[in-house]
């Protein structure tokens, strides 16, 4: 959680955050902090996180999730397990936030308006030509959806946690020694030579008896179950296979011009500039000054209070309607370019507002938007089209559950059949979550009725699916006859795994004692630990865990992750040396970075009261997502 936080104050998280951030922190300046009490969502040593809170971070991480898996995220949250789990890690998330400020205040650390203001005017994504550029800054705030004080909380909090990061970097430390018995252990390097007899060469020369099988049988049972299995019936319709029905006519693209004509008039814009001040008397000074033909930039930057702004004498850039508070875009509406505003109070603060420049609006030929209005027509007919056809769709299938002959008759189209599969041999065309859950998870792939309208397509291609079930068979123990294949293979390849091993033991004795024997050892291979980690670990938790060699080869008997049986010569052990590990400090010392941070929130979570409003948390995982 210190970490993210940390990256929200320095990487490209926040820099993210801060194309979202809100104009009017321009002009209101930074906020005092989150504000408004609501009902909790939970509680932490008295202090509330609300609902509304949670609601926030939720819709947050809702964006995050859907930009990394777009609607497959959505699908999961038909889930009531993963919605449950989602919830508790934002609980989780909001918890340890609070934790890590109640800690930074115990250790009474503090974040300035000055030291938010100067990460702003430092941050790399405001800079051009190397320097912070307001223009720039001010079109990342256009779009915003974060208030002031949300956006100074997220700074600061940033900056806050920085802190207690910071300390456990600094309290994070290893001697010489500790990197040097790393260094021995992690890159050590042991060079073997591997002999291999595999497994399927001698489970070809055993035999097993009925009583054998009837044995193993008896202790695995329960190892040995036929899958619940069903075919099924499907139909599927897409808007595309309902285009073809669709015409636009020039009667209905001249009533959607003339309907939506404000769409097709380029929007007017205003570039305006302000001088901010704290009191009334100060503003009508300045106004004065202005009206004295002194110059409304130099002015600005000499004694505007929005420090970002008045770097740019005062200039905010080009803004669309609605980018600005109300009182300050009326006021601005009534200038004409060139012209400055009496003083107007906004936010507590008295504002000069200079109108730089202006764009006017103008109005789009239908014939240059003829083509694009068609399309917009056609697609919006097709969506109808489509709402209506999988509505009676919906319908029949409800009317007629035990078929799927009706639904297609509503689409104009056919049913398609699957053969029997299972849930681990889902067929291509049913390769979709909530088809798969649908018909394993719910009473219709037992009881063979219809299902609702599934859709399976996305925003951009939308499909919708009707399933049913037939020659549905239920998950069942098999019987011995059904399973004796399965088991004859099993029984021969635990006889034929013990019989190689018992042989390679044997060998290995002999090997020991000095004796020559011909075996199929291979070239001799070094493994380093803390690289062979990722190959076939069995053999290599044998491998490391061998005695070192002295002055001749160790031997041992093993098996690969294959269960072949595996003859190992441990020719020799050369440990690891300690500047071998300085390319491997940073991770090792992050990694501690981690372990030292969850050890500490941990022992806050121990120490803490932690009170769940499990009215609102019961609420939430029942609610449709």
């Amino acid at each position: 959680m210190i970490e993210k936080m940390h990256e929200k104050s320095n990487g490209i998280v926040f820099k993210v955050i801060f194309t979202l951030i809100s104009i009017s922190f321009v002009l209101g300046g930074i906020g005092a902090g989150l504000t408004g009490v609501d009902s909790s969502a939970v509680k932490v040593n008295g202090e509330e996180i609300s609902q509304q809170a949670f609601n926030s971070a939720k819709g947050r991480q809702q964006n995050v999730m859907n930009e990394q898996m777009g609607e497959r995220f959505w699908d999961l949250l038909d889930n009531p397990v993963y919605v449950e789990q989602f919830h508790q890690s934002i609980l989780d998330s909001l918890v340890e936030d609070e934790l890590l400020r109640q800690y930074a205040k115990e250790l009474k650390l503090g974040v300035s308006a000055d030291q938010i203001k100067a990460q702003i005017v430092n941050t790399p994504a405001f800079h051009q030509d190397g320097k912070f550029d307001n223009q720039l800054y001010q079109n990342a705030l256009r779009n915003a959806g974060i208030t002031p004080d949300g956006y100074a909380s997220i700074v600061y909090e940033g900056l806050l946690f920085a802190q207690i990061q910071e300390g456990i970097v600094n309290s994070n430390f290893s001697v010489p020694v500790q990197q040097e018995l790393l260094a021995k252990l992690l890159l050590q390097k042991r060079t073997v030579r591997l002999a291999t007899f595999p497994v399927a060469n001698e489970v070809a020369n055993q035999t097993v008896s009925a009583e054998e099988l009837q044995k193993f049988y008896d202790e695995h049972k329960d190892s040995f179950i036929n899958p619940e299995q069903m075919a099924v019936e499907y139909v599927t319709i897409t808007p595309a296979e309902l285009a073809k029905n669709v015409q636009v006519t020039d009667d209905q693209i001249n009533t959607y011009y003339e309907t939506n004509k404000a769409k097709y008039v380029t929007t007017g814009e205003a570039r305006v500039a302000h001088i901010q001040v704290a009191n009334e008397a100060d503003a009508q000074a300045i106004e004065q000054a202005l009206k004295n033909g002194e110059d409304f930039a130099k002015i600005a930057k000499e004694k505007s209070a929005d420090k970002l702004s008045a770097t740019q004498g005062g200039d905010l850039g080009w803004a669309k309607p609605g980018v600005f508070p109300k009182a300050f875009e009326d006021t601005a509406n009534g200038l004409q370019a060139g012209q400055f505003s009496q003083p107007v109070k906004i936010d507590g603060n008295f504002h000069i507002i200079k109108v730089l420049e202006r764009k006017t609006e103008s109005a789009i030929p239908l014939e240059q938007v003829k083509s694009q209005i068609s399309e917009t027509i056609r697609s919006e007919l097709v969506l109808n089209e489509y709402a209506n056809v999988t509505r009676e769709m919906a319908n029949q299938a409800f009317e007629s559950s035990g078929s799927l002959e009706n639904v297609a008759k509503a689409a104009n189209t056919q049913a398609h059949k699957v053969a029997v599969f299972t849930r681990e041999t889902i067929p291509a065309e049913l390769s979709n979550e909530k088809v798969v859950r649908a018909l394993f998870d719910t009473e219709i792939g037992a009881n063979g009725q219809n299902s609702e309208a599934i859709e399976i397509g996305d925003s951009a291609n939308p499909k919708t699916i009707f399933v049913r079930s037939f020659d549905y068979k239920a998950q069942a123990a098999k019987t011995f006859d059904e399973a004796k294949g399965a088991i004859e293979q099993m029984v021969k390849l635990q006889k034929a795994q013990a019989a190689l091993l018992a042989k390679a033991k044997t060998q290995v004795e002999a090997l020991q004692k000095g004796e020559n024997l011909s075996l199929p050892f291979g070239e001799a291979q070094d493994l380093v630990f803390a690289q062979a980690q990722t190959q076939s670990p069995e053999l290599l938790q044998a491998i490391f865990a061998m005695a070192k060699p002295t002055d001749k080869p160790v031997y041992q008997a093993s098996q690969n992750g294959n269960g072949d049986i595996v003859i190992i010569a441990l020719d020799k052990v050369v440990d690891g040396k300690a500047e071998e590990f300085k390319p491997l400090a940073t991770q090792i010392a992050q990694a501690d970075q981690v372990i030292l941070r969850n050890e500490l929130l941990q022992d806050l979570r121990s120490r803490a009261k932690i009170e769940y409003n499990q009215d609102f948390i019961d609420q939430m995982n029942n609610t449709k997502q």
